[in-house]
């Protein structure tokens, strides 16, 4: 039982932080997306920054999916007593992956707004 209580100590502040980066990051892409028309519009006839927005956009998206992954694993009681510690180990990977990829696709952004 020492398993479970351990991992209920842990469920509410992964959820409070899936959440909040998840938040930032859906934040982050409403910016951009406001922001892209302009940009493409500015740069119409030369069309160096497009295969750089699409992988923003593939880093931003795939942050995403894995942090609502993440989010589904965490809130999920149905998960057998005997691998839960696994199950969960599972999501606080898949969370890790998920905010490292985000963060990737946020860096592109700046990376690019500064050089290019």
């Amino acid at each position: 039982m020492a398993v479970d209580n351990n991992i209920q100590n842990y469920r509410a502040p992964m959820v409070t932080a899936i959440g909040i980066i998840l938040g930032f990051v859906l934040g982050f892409m409403g910016k951009l997306a406001t922001d892209l028309p302009a940009q493409i519009s500015q740069h119409d006839k030369e069309m160096k920054t497009l295969p750089q927005d699409i992988w923003v956009l593939i880093g931003l998206l795939s942050g995403v999916v894995l942090l609502t992954v993440s989010l589904y694993r965490i809130l999920n009681n149905r998960v057998p007593g005997d691998k839960m510690e696994a199950y969960y180990y599972r999501t606080l990977q898949i969370f890790i992956i998920g905010v490292c990829i985000s963060f990737a696709g946020t860096l592109i952004v700046f990376v690019q707004s500064w050089f290019f």
